[in-house]
């Protein structure tokens, strides 16, 4: 009898981590989904400011790269 309490215990105790973790991710999603939509109005540049970060990226590359190879 006692090992069929112990049972029943250990049941409802993965039931009630499931639900919380269940509950948590919905959150976590909805919170990262409201939060995408917030950066991505917020963040609208104009196209030479995407294209200028893009040059940087590549001077930046090409740079350390450069350093790196005449070591």
């Amino acid at each position: 009898m006692a090992r069929l309490l112990m049972l029943v215990i250990l049941a409802l105790a993965l039931v009630a981590l499931a639900g919380f973790a269940v509950s948590a991710l919905t959150r976590a999603t909805r919170e990262a989904r409201s939060l995408g939509q917030e950066i991505a109005l917020t963040t609208r540049g104009t196209s030479v400011q995407k294209i200028a970060y893009a040059a940087l990226f590549i001077l930046m590359l090409g740079v350390t790269s450069g350093l790196l190879g005449g070591l």
